[in-house]
């Protein structure tokens, strides 16, 4: 506001959201969800098949409240959980917003339910309809939501001293339910076994069950170090392994900044701390293990984000473009691993791609290159963003995942060895379609040690285009868009290889298309190139004629104007005559300024008409692309006759011609 008050304007740019808890779905491309600090809970894409980036507008608010866990449904992501204060949760239909309520209650009216502010929601992994909530007990449902019971007695110390949010003291009391306390803050099914489930709680309590809320066993005095009623943030149930799980603690609420963080391989009859005062620099939030490699962690501080390859031994900071800011929330989205961020000021981020991570976590490299599997790429077709196209500094655009294929590898050069052969300072990537080379790129060697990307775009290798001029690129030219199928990446240094494969798929929001009407349409666009191919035949030649032809005529200017004077005239003629013919393929050369138009039909104006509907459209190729393409190929054939026919008659009659001329460069 700028005039106290009266009038207000939003502010669009500054990605300074305050997320508690983050989430994925499976979707392609897949959303974020999370909640917000007084600002609902909502879904975003991850990254956008749309130019200029994520843009504000492209997140939806799916429900109000102060915003915590939001939980989509695996078996449709049009629906899913949300929750705000006191225990609230709505079955959401994000695209309709016909939302209802699905509290939990208690059987007996009597019982007062108490819900933490941030309270605990999960989904059964093994049965998308089950649900658990926490109040002070843990809450079941079975059926999405629709009915709950109560499977546990009161997992919190159910202090009473610690339950007078009613009274006050002189001030005015808690309205909102965050003054809630002894409530139940974590519920974790396991992912390996049915029925074991973990509970944390506000006030230092941890429970497990092993037969689905029949029986319930207290575990929280193996939590050494750990002061007595410090909050348990998060319980991470290992995916891959029976009754190991890892928690974070905190207890900065008593101005204790220490780190608490701690793994159990024995359903909590032990705990061994993993993180402390010596690691990070301040107090811990939450954590997780990457699904495959379990040596690679990351955990979220109020400092910000810190990683280890070594099961928790070692703690670094990771800031490669990440800022240092309090990290609430962290998931993995498998299919594309990568790692979403929640954080409290700076909105959600995404760390694209783990698999470096995933390889120094299993073996430290021990050759100077590496490349790494990558993530499935798509033939994503883009959109514009909705709304104004130019969107300009007021509005917010989130940086977007780049399209193509994406290749991530390390690099250092100090790991070279004696038999290591390096005869340049370029590194290759080849790619193979089964054990054909179809495309090299190459790349000046980095000038850092460290993980490096590398984009493919997914097409060919090309042949030299049409040119008024000699081509003189050493770089390998781009061709036809391949098909879709699994291929071969080698990365070369020296002697030195490191393969990998990449999936290529074609977008997936796009009506399912055969392989036979992709094949169709890679065949014209190939039949496409061979043309062009042809035709850049005689316009080499005739450029290459051309440049001989002026080197002939500067000498000649050179030595002596007078004496060559009817040799300069006729050189002059050729190079003119020269000029007329590549008009045929490339207009007429046009001098003005500004937008202007050229009316003469040539040889590359069908070519590339041709090109514009056979490459802008899947399937097989209709009357209306054949019949371009043979267009332009009748008139490239007609043209090279003509051309052909020119040389003969002049250009071979002058090189006989200026054979005659002497010039001596010494005299």
């Amino acid at each position: 506001t700028r005039d106290r008050g009266k009038t207000w304007r939003f502010i669009g740019n500054l990605p300074v959201a305050q997320f508690y808890h983050i989430n994925v779905d499976n979707e392609v491309p897949y959303n974020v969800y999370g909640g917000m600090q007084d600002n609902g809970s909502w879904r975003g894409p991850a990254y956008s098949w749309r130019a200029q980036g994520i843009r504000n507008s492209y997140w939806q608010e799916i429900s109000f409240g102060d915003g915590f866990d939001v939980v989509p449904d695996p078996d449709n992501s049009r629906f899913g959980y949300s929750m705000s204060q006191q225990g609230y949760v709505s079955r959401y239909d994000w695209q309709t917003g016909n939302n209802y309520s699905v509290r939990p209650t208690h059987p007996d009216p009597d019982v007062q339910l108490r819900f933490n502010w941030n309270a605990a929601i999960n989904m059964d992994p093994f049965d998308s309809a089950t649900l658990y909530f926490g109040s002070q007990f843990v809450h079941k449902s079975t059926d999405k939501g629709l009915t709950w019971k109560v499977i546990s007695p009161d997992l919190t110390t159910n202090d009473p001293e610690k339950q007078k949010q009613s009274e006050s003291g002189g001030l005015t009391m808690d309205a909102t339910g965050a003054e809630n306390h002894t409530t139940i803050l974590v519920i974790e099914p396991s992912a390996v076994e049915r029925d074991v489930l973990y509970t944390g709680s506000d006030d230092g309590r941890v429970h497990i069950t092993k037969n689905g809320g029949d029986s319930w066993e207290d575990i929280s005095k193996g939590l050494k170090g750990l002061p007595q009623g410090s909050w348990i943030t998060q319980i991470k149930a290992s995916k891959t392994k029976k009754g190991h799980a890892l928690l974070v603690a905190n207890d900065y609420r008593r101005f204790n900044f220490e780190a608490y963080a701690y793994r159990t391989t024995n359903y909590g009859k032990s705990w061994t701390r993993i993180v402390d005062k010596d690691d990070v620099e301040s107090y811990a939030l939450c954590i997780i293990e990457h699904p495959e490699e379990n040596n690679l962690m990351f955990l979220g501080t109020d400092d910000g984000l810190y990683v280890s390859i070594d099961a928790g031994d070692d703690w670094v900071k990771y800031t490669n473009g990440f800022p240092t800011v309090s990290v609430k929330d962290l998931a993995i989205q498998e299919r594309e691993n990568d790692l979403v961020i929640g954080t409290f000021g700076r909105a959600a981020w995404v760390l694209d791609d783990l698999a470096p991570f995933v390889a120094f976590a299993k073996a430290q490299p021990q050759q100077p290159i590496a490349l790494y599997q990558p993530p499935t790429a798509y033939f994503a077709r883009y959109q514009q963003p909705t709304g104004s196209r130019f969107g300009a500094d007021a509005m917010f655009h989130g940086e977007n995942r780049g399209s193509g294929a994406k290749f991530k590898y390390y690099f250092n050069k100090e790991l070279k060895t004696k038999n290591d052969t390096v005869k340049s300072d370029s590194i290759y990537l080849k790619i193979y379609d089964d054990e054909r080379l179809i495309r090299t790129l190459s790349s000046k060697t980095p000038k850092e040690k460290g993980i490096h990307t590398w984009n493919w775009r997914m097409r060919e290798k090309g042949a030299d285009r049409p040119s008024r001029k000699i081509n003189t690129s050493k770089r390998e030219p781009s061709g036809v868009r391949v098909l879709p199928g699994t291929y071969k990446a080698v990365l070369e240094y020296g002697n030195t290889k490191s393969e990998t494969s990449i999936t290529i798929k074609e977008d997936p929001r796009i009506d399912e298309l055969s392989m036979a009407d992709m094949k169709s349409k890679y065949d014209a666009q190939k039949r496409l190139e061979a043309l062009s191919v042809t035709v850049s035949g005689i316009t080499e030649q005739l450029a290459d004629n051309k440049k001989k032809a002026q080197t002939f005529l500067k000498l000649m200017k050179d030595k002596d104007k007078k004496a060559y004077k009817e040799q300069i005239k006729r050189t002059d003629s050729i190079i003119k005559g020269i000029e007329l013919e590549q008009n045929k393929y490339f207009g007429t050369p046009d001098k003005r300024q500004g937008i202007t138009r050229n009316p003469e039909v040539t040889v590359m104006n069908r070519i590339g008409l041709a090109n514009q509907y056979i490459s802008s459209r899947q399937g097989p190729q209709t009357a209306t692309e054949t019949q371009l393409f043979n267009q332009a190929r009748e008139l490239a054939n007609e043209r090279i006759i003509e051309s052909q026919k020119w040389l003969t008659e002049n250009w071979d009659p002058f090189v006989i011609e200026m054979k005659d001329i002497t010039i001596d460069l010494w005299d």
